[in-house]
């Protein structure tokens, strides 16, 4: 994400879910090295160390998601004359609060991540998944600041951005019109978790040990992207803006 600060300055952020960097001392992402304003075809591992100084939580702590500062990991490869090509998400991807009340029930959704760390390592890009809303964007799934998708959601998912994606036409609720031919693209919210199925299965021997079998639900939970302002906020308020 890249929040705007005053001026022309702005803030590179890595967000994901706490989950993924508790107990971590460093995260490391491969990144593209630029050609201009394109992408060049060589890759270079970008090392974010895990401390007090580069994650900024969410400020509610039953809220799983947090941020890394990204900046530093920038400037360093400008001034070392290898800049990193990236496409900084803007909070106005954010859905306002009468767009999540003009949601359908039913929506489709694109998430885009790396499924049990499956990429394409030579291009050096993430997995695309496509599915539908399996509770409604217009509410709080059980009154939380949350939506459940009907998508393939794999323990490696988590910090998986989750979009409203449609290329060729839309259904505008707000002014009950079909946008024929119009593009609509929106951050609704950031995967966090799965529900399981668990299986008990017995084997009979003297002891009678207990096999657990655990299988997907094709299931997952996410925040809802206004999560994510909460964190601008937060770096805002640390750099006294």
């Amino acid at each position: 994400m890249t929040f705007p600060l005053e001026g022309e300055q702005n803030v590179v952020v890595l967000v994901t879910n706490k989950h993924v960097v508790e107990e971590a001392t460093e995260v490391t992402a491969v990144c593209h090295l630029a050609d201009g304003d394109a992408p060049s075809g060589q890759f270079v591992p970008c090392t974010v160390l895990i401390n007090a100084d580069s994650v900024v939580p969410h400020p509610d702590p039953g809220t799983d998601l947090c941020a890394l500062l990204f900046g530093p990991i920038l400037h360093q490869a400008h001034d070392t004359g290898r800049p990193l090509f990236f496409c900084g998400l803007g909070p106005d991807l954010i859905p306002a609060d009468d767009d999540w009340e003009n949601f359908d029930a039913i929506e489709d959704v694109t998430m885009i991540g790396c499924p049990r760390g499956i990429s394409d390592e030579v291009n050096n890009l993430p997995i695309v998944r496509r599915g539908i809303t399996a509770s409604a964007l217009s509410k709080k799934y059980n009154g939380k600041d949350e939506f459940m998708v009907d998508m393939a959601c794999f323990p490696g998912s988590s910090g998986s951005p989750i979009f409203l994606y449609d290329r060729n036409g839309y259904y505008d609720r707000k002014n009950d019109t079909y946008r024929m031919g119009s593009s609509r693209l929106k951050l609704v919210g950031v995967l966090y978790s799965g529900p399981l199925v668990t299986n008990d299965g017995r084997v009979v021997l003297e002891q009678i040990p207990r096999v657990i079998v655990n299988s997907m639900m094709h299931l997952g939970n996410a925040l809802r992207a206004t999560a994510v302002r909460d964190i601008e906020l937060e770096i805002k308020r640390r750099l006294k803006l």
